[in-house]
């Protein structure tokens, strides 16, 4: 490569040309006192866009390390927290009401009923917003009352033991009611 002179260059253009073609250092520096050797720094350093490094194999090694990074992410993402043994009978996009402190919110996910356990789960950023086994379950209700639009919907009231109330929503409010009684007499009854 032929060095160039132009006089109408820019910074833009100096950026641009160094990010396409790179920059390469190489330096050698010993700091001498009275004639004594006593620091000695050997610098390599290379400047350019990532890709014009990846054509030239410098990171390779970097992205690989980050699509299995990316990889791993997006296959927790996709996994279920189940624990050992547990099955899941029924899966449906639901919400729950959550009021703790200042913060009243209606929390989305995906209501899973597993054979040990009701849990509302959420996948980004993943977290289980609620879990409880079918004995913690005392009681449950049906509410109508309004949704945020002011329509007229029902809710799935779960009075636990520790006398805490669990309120969920869905499209699906009578499968899940229906469900959850059926394993919570399955559960009693062991």
């Amino acid at each position: 490569m032929e060095p160039t002179r132009d006089t109408k260059a820019t910074l833009v253009d100096l950026l641009d040309r160094l990010l396409d073609k790179g920059l390469i250092l190489n330096a050698d520096l010993i700091i001498h006192i009275a004639g004594i050797p006593l620091i000695g720094i050997n610098l390599k350093a290379c400047l350019a866009g990532i890709d014009t490094m990846l054509l030239y194999g410098i990171w390779s090694d970097w992205e690989e390390a980050q699509r299995i990074i990316a990889l791993e992410e997006r296959r927790k993402k996709k996994s279920v927290p189940l624990d050992k043994g547990e099955e899941v009978y029924f899966k449906v996009f639901a919400s729950h009401w959550y009021s703790e402190g200042i913060y009243q919110s209606w929390r989305l996910g995906s209501l899973y009923l597993t054979n040990k356990r009701v849990f509302l789960y959420r996948s980004e950023p993943a977290e289980i917003l609620f879990s409880v086994s079918y004995e913690d379950i005392e009681d449950m209700s049906m509410v109508c009352g309004k949704n945020i639009a002011g329509e007229k919907t029902e809710y799935l009231n779960l009075v636990l033991h520790s006398n805490e109330l669990i309120r969920i929503h869905t499209e699906e409010i009578g499968k899940v009611e229906k469900c959850i009684k059926t394993k919570s007499q399955e559960v009693n009854l062991a």
